[in-house]
């Protein structure tokens, strides 16, 4: 019993840290610029395709992934990056000014900030759950946002447990910290996938 417990305890880490070096192999085959987009994609749909089953999860599945979904993980990471720092640098000229209406202003652009990395960690999740277009996973990622509030505190609530342990240890970052991110959103939006399901 325990030999078992403790051996699903190491598949479960190697599976981790094997979708966290594919991303990363892959981010780096697409220069970090051009790479980092489909790598979140592709380690999403292989987690989501096989679970646990880190067998399954090959540089040849996870290549012929990528260069699938290249042009809308581009799509998809840019424009969400590009929102998250126009409203990021916003907040930050927002803060440096005083008054009741500036502070209401800062609130609301917070809101609207962490709104967007839900739907991007949504939309992501989405489309490597069903064979739909970019555009279509965002609306129902957007759908899913104002579906469940407890399910975007709990999203947010688990990244930054995530960015917080990575922060405390560093070394994270490679082996463990985009695919724990996405696992975790992949929990937290399983109730959701099956509604969208029964809908079908």
């Amino acid at each position: 019993m325990v030999s078992r417990a403790v051996q699903q305890i190491f598949i479960k880490a190697y599976t981790v840290i094997k979708l966290n070096l594919l991303f990363w192999a892959l981010s780096f085959c697409g220069g970090l610029v051009l790479g980092i987009g489909p790598s979140l994609l592709v380690i999403n749909e292989l987690y989501y395709d096989y679970g646990f089953q880190y067998g399954q999860m090959t540089w040849k599945t996870a290549w012929k992934l990528f260069k699938k979904n290249f042009n809308e993980g581009n799509k998809l990471f840019y424009a969400f990056a590009i929102t998250a720092f126009l409203l990021s640098y916003s907040l930050y000229l927002s803060v440096q000014l005083q008054g009741l209406m500036f502070l209401i202003i800062d609130f609301l652009i917070a809101i609207v900030l962490l709104a967007v990395i839900c739907i991007y960690a949504y939309t992501l999740s989405i489309k490597s759950g069903f064979d739909i277009n970019a555009l279509n996973s965002f609306k129902l990622a957007c759908a899913h946002y104002f579906f469940n509030f407890f399910d975007n505190l709990k999203e947010l609530f688990g990244i930054a447990i995530v960015l917080g342990i990575t922060y405390k240890f560093s070394g994270l970052i490679l082996f463990a910290t985009f695919s724990l991110m996405m696992m975790y959103t992949q929990f937290v939006g399983k109730n959701w996938h099956a509604h969208v399901q029964q809908l079908n």
